[in-house]
């Protein structure tokens, strides 16, 4: 038996793992056809204490552009919209629920949040009716790293090193280590919690360029190409402040059919809302 079938195993006998908030299972569960959405909304957020604080902060940024002081939940909705505050609060419950802490950990849902907000943009531009679901597959698309940096963290260190050594692809360097990758380990995370279908094929896929034969293929280009604005985005700094031309794959760009210009769009105003989500980790 090989060191890499040990973790292999070890791995998927993990019975400690993580679980979706109460809270965000609640709001996921909320029909976006229901007449008393906002209603329901401002209930649930209105008993969390911390995310209230979050969200009333969020309605009264200079982003809304709202004079009048905004001091409930129920005037925040009115300002916002119901759709914002259902994605800005299930990004902070999923990002608080499932650990923060370190930096590398920080980073990791920072670039998960940014895919989220470039998901919701690449949906609308692709006119995608279901645009929570795009959403959420932006920010949940690399949970199977959280799986395997909090449950066998030397292992995933030295994933990390046979990247930067061997300037391979992440992917490479899990299965050469642990004989699995972190799109199976997040497949079997979200089958655990359930999550919908095509939630599960964009963790499961997002790698992939071969994507014809899924039947959410177009969430899965999504969360593709949201992950790419998304790293963009996070390299751009006051020492680096042009944002560089992206390379999309032929596969992703024959899928969503976006052109360059709206790509590009669609990274600026991305670019434009990171402050924001750089405030949920203070």
């Amino acid at each position: 038996m090989t060191a890499s079938v040990d973790y292999n195993r070890k791995i998927y006998a993990i019975r400690d793992l993580p679980t979706l908030p109460i809270i965000a299972r609640k709001i996921l569960n909320l029909s976006s056809d229901d007449e008393q959405l906002a209603e329901k909304l401002v209930s649930i957020v209105s008993k969390d204490q911390s995310l209230s604080v979050k969200v009333l902060t969020l309605a009264n940024s200079a982003y809304y552009g709202h004079r009048a002081q905004i001091g409930t939940i129920k005037k925040a909705v009115v300002v916002i919209g119901t759709t914002m505050l259902r994605q800005f609060t299930l990004g902070v419950l999923v990002s608080k629920g499932l650990g923060q802490g370190s930096r590398e950990r920080e980073a990791f849902w920072r670039h998960s949040l940014l895919s989220a907000n470039a998901a919701t943009d690449i949906a609308k531009a692709c006119r995608i009716s279901n645009v929570e679901i795009c959403f959420m597959a932006g920010l949940l698309h690399d949970v199977g790293k959280l799986v395997l940096d909090t449950n066998v963290p030397e292992e995933y260190k030295r994933v990390a090193e046979i990247v930067e050594i061997e300037h391979c692809s992440l992917i490479e360097a899990e299965r050469q280590v642990l004989d699995t990758d972190h799109t199976h380990v997040g497949v079997w995370m979200a089958e655990r919690w359930q999550l919908p279908p095509e939630l599960v094929q964009s963790i499961g896929y997002h790698h992939d360029l071969n994507l014809t034969s899924l039947a959410h293929s177009k969430i899965v280009a999504v969360a593709h190409l949201a992950s790419i604005c998304a790293e963009v985005v996070d390299k751009v700094d006051d020492l680096n402040p042009e944002i560089p031309q992206v390379f999309i794959p032929v596969e992703i760009q024959a899928i969503l059919r976006l052109s360059q210009e709206q790509i590009m769009e669609i990274i600026e105003s991305l670019q434009d809302r990171k402050s924001e989500v750089q405030s949920l980790f203070e």
